[in-house]
This record gives C-alpha cells, structure tokens and sequence, in this order.
C-alpha cells in the first residue's frame, strides 16, 4: 500500500458541532494533516466547488441538508471527495446505508472516537488514492483501446486470440469484424467454422494447414489468403500469428493479426500489369519495328551481295563474300530480337497463345539450360484471357528457371490442362527437390509465382514429389477457357 505524506493531504471537516470540529482539527493537524472545515452543508459546497479535499468528514446530522441530500448534490460536482461518515451512537444502521451511497467508512462519536480518528483516515486516505490510481490507469486503458481501436480501423488491421482447445473463449477486435463484413454481436467464429464459412474455398487448404502447423507444432505464419464476406464480397487479407505457451511450455493459445490488403493488391495489379503491359509494347515493338528494319537490311545486303557477284570489276566481285557476311550477321541480329521479342511478350505475338508460348519456353529452356523439357498439352487449350495467359507462362518460366537453378534438374515437364471451368499448369522436375525451409532471404520466386496466381485467382502449390523432385501446380478458375476442337 503507498504511503500517503500527510501534509499533502488536506481534510473537510462537515460538521455543525463547533466544539467537535476543533477537536478534530487539533487531533489531525497533531499528526500533520491540513484540515478546513464547515458548519453547515451548504458550506460544504461552496468550499468544496471553489477548493480540493483529498478526504471528507460527514456528519449525518447536518441543520440544513440531510447528509443523503448532500451526497447527491455533491456527485453533480466536477470531482467530489471520498468521505467518511461521522455518526452519534445508535445510529450505526444509517451509517452503513451511507456507505452504500459511496462512504469509504464510518466513525461512531464514542469515547475513542478520537483515538482511533487519525488510524481510520490515513487507511480511508490510502484506499482513495488506490482508487484514485486504478481509476487513472483504467482511464488510460481505455483511452489507450480506443486509439488501438482508431488505428486498427484507420490500417485496416485486426487482432485476435485463439484459444487451443477452447474456442469460446477466442477473442476478435471490432476490425477484425469489419473486415469479414460480419456483426459482432454474432461473437468469434470458431477457428474450424471460420474457415468453412469465411475463407475463400481456393484457400481453405492453405488456412488450415498453417493453423494446424500452429496449434500443433507451434509454427508461426505469415500468408496472404481471401475472404467471402456475408454479402459475397471478396476480399483479400493478410495475416500473421505466433503461439503463445505456458511455463511447462505447452500451446495455450494462437495470437495474430489480420489487414485487409485489398487496395493494396488492386495497386499491385495495376503496377504488374503496367510493367506487363510496358513489356508487350517493347516486344512489340522489337519484332514489328526493328525486326522489320532488319529484315530490310538484309534483304539490301543479299541484293548488295548478288550485284557485286556479277561485277565486272574484280575488285567488286571479291567484295561480295563480305556483303555475304554483313547479312549474316543481320540474320543472327533478327533472331536475337525475335527471341527477346518472345520473352517480352510471349503470349500476344504467337498467334496460337499460351500453347504456343509454353512450346517455345520449353524449347528454348532445352536449348539454353541443356536439359530435356517437355510441353504436354492434349486436349489443346485455348485461353482467351490474355491476364490470365500471361501470368500462367511467367508462372512456368519461374518454375522452369527454380527447377534448373535450384532444383539442377537434368529433365522437365510442362503440362496444361482443362477440367470444367478451370485451368491446371503443372511444372515438374526430377531434380533434388526443395528443401524443407528455404534459408533466410530466398524464396522471393516462389512468393511471385504465388502472388501472380493470386492476382489471376488462383493459387500455386509447391510440392516435394515422393519419387524425388519437384512439382509446381498452378490452378486458376478462367471463365474465357474455351475448348479447342480437334478435328
């Protein structure tokens, strides 16, 4: 309990007996408190509407306003006072229904009245100031929860607690319900209901398999996943969790965060599909502008080269092996540009699209890494969705380029497929495979394969493969799929 320094410590005295009141006086000024005082309980409130006391003596027989009055006048004040009672003998029921209005305690006017007096307000003193400081800190809590609250709302972020083995008791802040699009008098859905009803079926298996990770095995997560609010609105999230155990170390609960990045992602997208777009635009512009120009310039060479053949001068006709050389070497600069040209903007060029992109991705990973890959694509695919196109082949140029880079595959597949309304790209290798956890600062590949499916819809996994290697499966659901007919 703290020690409460008397001399900062100024008491009223309310009382009409003035003989009492300079007893009182002398008893606790002795013990080196500071007191004032008043007769009457008007006074009272004068005094104390113009001064501050730290404690209140009562009398319950006041002249001019019962003592319950003035309790509830005094309450209308800016700050009232603790108090004690002060009471004749006979009267000790009166005195507890006073401490049911708010008196700390109470002191019968009896023959030790004045020696138990200083006793009964160092300790009345000490428990307002410990009301005074848990009241303060209480203030600031709140105070404190609703600025947490205004910045959550203003980041669109949430927090939340889950409680192993006991979901009733799992915690949302008011975000979190926001952000789901959900009532919060409706309460925490439980971590297996949240995901059957509020995470988008094409990321259950991820939810679920970092929070099983979590609960299980104490592994953190930091994934990005989407949300079906109430009123169908998708939204895109990103979360964060860490366990939190007890002192014999078991998982007693799974607390996180959980921003709605949805703005965040359309600004992405756009940014992506500018840089895209800028791609396509310099393809473009390598095959149709200087690989035109080119051509141009070899076919001059070839009529240059023909001309000084047939030369009568000899000197001229020795020079045609160069004009020869010259369009050479223009051929060669045509090819360079047609395959950068390729790799800028593989799906626009190639008239038959992702298929045709996949095969050329393929041969030229067969020419450029040395090793044997494959493109599978039976029934054939048509994808009219050139977003959707264009994400599927970086999707398999990353894997491809992760599979010979990492994976030191001597042998990869491409495959692409329709089932119903989705698209399935698979990539795989027979190499070393990955290893369990990537070493700190890699990884940025797989996050931009997962990331682009995202933006298209879809979602990427990545699997160690039980007969050794790696498989990267890609699955986007694409409403512009349309079959192609073989006949």
């Amino acid at each position: 309990m703290p020690t409460i320094s008397p001399s900062d410590s100024t008491i009223l005295i309310v009382d009409d007996d003035a003989g009492i009141v300079r007893l009182i006086e002398k008893t606790l000024r002795r013990e080196g408190f500071q007191t004032a005082s008043a007769s009457s309980g008007h006074g009272a409130l004068l005094w104390i509407d113009r001064h501050r006391a730290d404690l209140m003596l009562l009398d319950l027989k006041l002249q001019d306003i019962e003592a319950r009055e003035l309790i509830d006048r005094l309450r209308q004040l800016p700050l009232m006072p603790p108090f004690v009672v002060i009471t004749g003998q006979g009267d000790e029921r009166v005195a507890v229904e006073m401490m049911k209005c708010g008196a700390l305690d109470y002191l019968v006017k009896d023959a030790q009245f004045l020696e138990l007096l200083p006793a009964v307000v160092r300790r009345t003193l000490a428990e307002a100031d410990k009301d005074r400081r848990l009241a303060a800190a209480e203030e600031a809590l709140r105070h404190s929860e609703r600025n947490l609250a205004k910045a959550q709302e203003i980041a669109q972020l949430g927090s939340y607690e889950l409680f192993v083995g006991n979901p009733a008791a799992d915690q949302w802040s008011a975000e979190i319900y926001r952000i789901l699009g959900r009532e919060q008098s409706k309460g925490p859905l439980p971590p297996d209901e949240f995901i059957r009803v509020a995470v988008h079926p094409a990321d259950r298996h991820t939810v679920e398999s970092a929070l099983e990770l979590a609960r299980t095995k104490g592994e953190s997560y930091n994934l990005d996943y989407r949300v079906v609010r109430e009123d169908g609105a998708i939204r895109h999230v990103h979360t964060m969790g860490e366990v939190v155990r007890d002192t014999a170390g078991v998982i007693r609960l799974v607390v996180g965060t959980l921003q709605d990045v949805t703005e965040r992602k359309r600004l992405e997208k756009e940014i992506l599909d500018i840089s895209d777009r800028e791609q396509r635009r310099i393809g473009q512009d390598l095959h149709d502008g200087l690989g035109q120009h080119l051509a141009g310039i070899e076919l001059m060479s070839q009529v240059l080269e023909q001309r000084l053949a047939g030369a009568r001068s000899k000197e001229a006709s020795n020079l045609a092996p160069e004009a020869g050389k010259i369009s050479h070497h223009v051929r060669e600069a045509i090819s360079q540009a047609r395959a950068l040209a390729r790799g800028l903007s593989p799906v626009v060029i190639e008239s038959e699209g992702l298929m045709a992109a996949l095969q050329q991705l393929s041969d030229s990973a067969s020419q450029m890494f040395r090793i044997r890959c494959e493109f599978e694509c039976d029934p054939p695919v048509l994808v009219t969705d050139h977003t959707v196109a264009t994400h599927l082949y970086r999707i398999a140029q990353e894997a491809v380029s992760n599979a010979v880079k990492h994976g030191r595959t001597k042998d990869a597949q491409i495959r692409l497929r329709a089932s119903g309304e989705r698209i399935v790209l698979i990539i795989k290798d027979r190499g070393v495979g990955l290893p369990e956890r990537l070493p700190s600062g890699k990884g940025m590949g797989l996050r931009i394969m997962q990331y682009r499916a995202g933006i298209i819809g879809g979602s990427v996994v990545v699997q160690r493969d039980p007969e050794g290697g790696t498989s990267v499966i890609c699955s986007v659901q694409n409403a512009a799929l349309q079959p192609v007919n073989v006949s």
